[in-house]
Order: C-alpha cells, then sequence, then structure tokens
C-alpha cells in the first residue's frame, strides 16, 4: 500500500496540472529537477537520442512561461483536463528520496475534440523540511512510438 502522503502528492501534482496552476505545479519541483518524456524506449540516454520532451527546471520554467503566455494557440481557450491516477507503487530510492510508480489516464477536451493519453508515470520524491518535491519525472506514455501531436499541455 503506497504511503497516504505520496498518494495525496500525485494527487494534487494531477489537480495542478488539470486546472493549469502552472506556477503551484513548478513549485513542487526541486531546482535541479528534469521531466522526461522519452519515445521509443524508456531506458534511452535522453541526452544523445531524441525525446518528446527532456526538460531540466530552467527549461521546464520557460515551458510554464510560454503556456502561460498566451502565445500558445492550443490554450486559447484552455483544454478541460481531468487525469486519473492508479496502482501507485512507492521504492525507497536514497535516504532523502523515494521512487513512485504509478499509471495514468488522462483526457483532453478541446472544443468538441476529446483525446485520451494514458502510460506510467516514474517520480522521483525527495523528502524536505518543505514536504515532498520532485526531483525527477518520467513518464512513459503507451504509444511513445508512435507519431504524435504536439503536447501543447503538461502530460
Amino acid at each position: 500500500m503506497a504511503d497516504p502522503q505520496i498518494e495525496r502528492f500525485l494527487y494534487r501534482e494531477a489537480l495542478l496540472m488539470d486546472e493549469h496552476r502552472f506556477d503551484e505545479w513548478l513549485a513542487l519541483w526541486v531546482e535541479g529537477g528534469s521531466y522526461w518524456v522519452p519515445c521509443n524506449a524508456e531506458d534511452i540516454d535522453p541526452t544523445r537520442q531524441v525525446s518528446i520532451i527532456y526538460d531540466d527546471y530552467v527549461r521546464l520554467k520557460q515551458r510554464i512561461d510560454r503556456l502561460k503566455s498566451g502565445s500558445v494557440q492550443a490554450l486559447d481557450p484552455a483544454p478541460r483536463m481531468r487525469r486519473v491516477i492508479s496502482n501507485i507503487e512507492v521504492e525507497p530510492a536514497a535516504d532523502d528520496e523515494v521512487t513512485v510508480s504509478s499509471n495514468f489516464v488522462l483526457c483532453v477536451a478541446r472544443g468538441a475534440d476529446q483525446q485520451l493519453w494514458s502510460g506510467r508515470t516514474v517520480h522521483r520524491l525527495r523528502r524536505s523540511p518543505a514536504g515532498l518535491k520532485i526531483a525527477h519525472k518520467k513518464v512513459l506514455l503507451i504509444n511513445n512510438d508512435q507519431e504524435m501531436p504536439l503536447l501543447q499541455f503538461l502530460i
């Protein structure tokens, strides 16, 4: 059974992404964090091979600034989003870190169009006096080996 604090953290993160509360979502991260959505295989080296997304904290902040700027047409109006998190598994990683794996299904609605995204997310969470923080997040889409539209939202 997953730690209730970790479950609440994952559900809170999902809510912040779904409601486009980008600044609050970014506040969940450590400043040296990384956000990775691999394409094809999950065990590639993202610094040497193509990924769908591979952002360090600075690039992630730039992505958030762009999403908030109003310059992303796909976000005008903002899509309605809801995700379901399940199958949460927790493994100790280091003294102050845990690795958390979970499955997700994300529904994104824009006008009359609706898309479903699903996969597995692996978080490396760091415990701090301020609570849990994301040190690394890897999103393994089940269709990451297929052509896909631009991700104009947080997956």
